[in-house]
């Protein structure tokens, strides 16, 4: 089902400052007593009628979404632009918590806060599955293009006993075009009261969500569905209506993506840039093979802080060689200079070609150095101009 972070009105409006909350209450006619604090803003919010607190629940539920610190990069680029002509609010807003921000930049233009979300949204899907442009081509992101995708997409969820409504939005970034699919899934049955207090079951079809994202740069799609059926379905119908090409895109988990060799050098470092702000880069886990016939797989924990030297040591320990045993997948742990408890990122690397990377700014920063270091090996595509793009809409 379609995911928001957890929506509790209670912490997000004490999280907002009277002066905030005086605005929203402005802008949507209510009388929350928001000079009060957010304690009495949340107990009017409770009284107020349920089909008005249901509609405005909606509006603030990807307002909601972005209050969080892995949001803020996209909060203060949103904040560049909304607030382009006003240096005063630009110097600001980078005292104000990630709460004000993003229900301020919600009052005064919710358009901008709607593309933000969609573009958090993008880059916070976890990768299911990347595919490869053969060579380099430009999309077609025309309506009629999107119409197609919808009509063929509704037909493949009929075909597999979902709903016949389905619903595309695309989003342009600056370097990516993303296709989100709503979907309805096979019909489930939710338990709910009857008017006599009766448990029944009610049949209802969820609605879902997947995403095709496309970087024009280097011709490489991701695809996000947790279906193989889903997710070819979208990579073909990609490469057919947006491409021309129908067999346009490889498989890139038919081939080793990762490359682990550098490790069996105790004097392999990783070395980073200060102006990445990364402190440091330990790893924490290790997946090895050992060359013993009776030992299929090995996974270690480490402590960090160990320098490679270290591992080796630590795997010795277990009768394990890197210089003789295959390493099959590897756990980092980024530090970085600022984030509070978000400074620290930990990421899962395994072959053929999964790993929890996502798209925001910091995991981009991390596969720029997976490559830097060879443990990244995959092709890394073809750069060609971005092509034009087609205004977005929502169909």
């Amino acid at each position: 089902m379609i995911q928001h972070r957890e929506w509790n009105p209670k912490v997000f409006f004490r999280s907002i400052s009277s002066d905030v909350l005086t605005m929203y209450e402005r802008r949507c006619d209510l009388r929350l007593g928001a000079e009060a604090g957010g304690d009495h803003a949340y107990l009017a919010w409770k009284q107020l009628p349920e089909g008005r607190r249901r509609a405005l629940e909606a509006e603030l539920l990807p307002v909601n979404d972005l209050c969080s610190s892995h949001a803020r990069p996209y909060l203060d680029r949103a904040a560049q632009t909304v607030w382009a002509g006003e240096p005063t609010l630009l110097l600001e807003n980078r005292e104000w918590t990630v709460y004000d921000l993003a229900m301020r930049l919600f009052i005064a233009s919710p358009k901008a806060l709607t593309d933000c979300h969609h573009g958090y949204a993008v880059d916070m899907m976890e990768h299911f599955r990347e595919f490869q442009g053969k060579h380099p081509a430009t999309i077609q992101a025309t309506r009629e293009a999107k119409d197609a995708m919808k009509r063929a997409m509704a037909e493949h969820f009929r075909d597999h006993a979902g709903g016949a409504r389905c619903q595309v939005e695309d989003y342009e970034g600056p370097d990516k075009f993303a296709l989100f699919i709503y979907h309805e899934a096979e019909v489930t049955t939710v338990d709910r009261f009857d008017e006599e207090g009766v448990v029944v079951p009610e049949w209802q079809r969820p609605v879902v969500r997947i995403a095709a994202v496309y970087y024009p740069e280097t011709c490489t799609l991701l695809v996000k569905a947790p279906r193989k059926d889903e997710r070819e379905k979208l990579r073909d119908l990609f490469a057919q209506i947006f491409v021309g090409e129908v067999d346009y895109f490889e498989d890139c988990a038919k081939t080793p993506k990762y490359a682990f060799a550098n490790l069996s050098r105790l004097d392999f470092v990783f070395p980073t840039h200060p102006a990445d702000g990364i402190d440091d880069v330990y790893v924490t886990q290790l997946a090895v093979e050992p060359a013993s016939t009776y030992v299929r797989r090995c996974t270690l924990d480490f402590e960090p802080g160990l320098s490679i030297a270290g591992v080796h040591e630590a795997l010795a320990q277990h009768g394990i060689d890197l210089a003789a045993d295959v390493v099959r997948g590897l756990r980092l742990q980024f530090r970085f200079e600022r984030g509070g408890r978000g400074r620290y990122r930990t990421v899962s690397l395994s072959n053929p070609n999964r790993t929890n990377l996502r798209d925001t700014d910091r995991d981009r920063v991390i596969r720029r150095y997976l490559r830097e270091w060879g443990i990244d090996v995959s092709r890394a595509g073809f750069t060609v101009a971005v092509p034009p793009v087609a205004p977005a809409a929502v169909l």
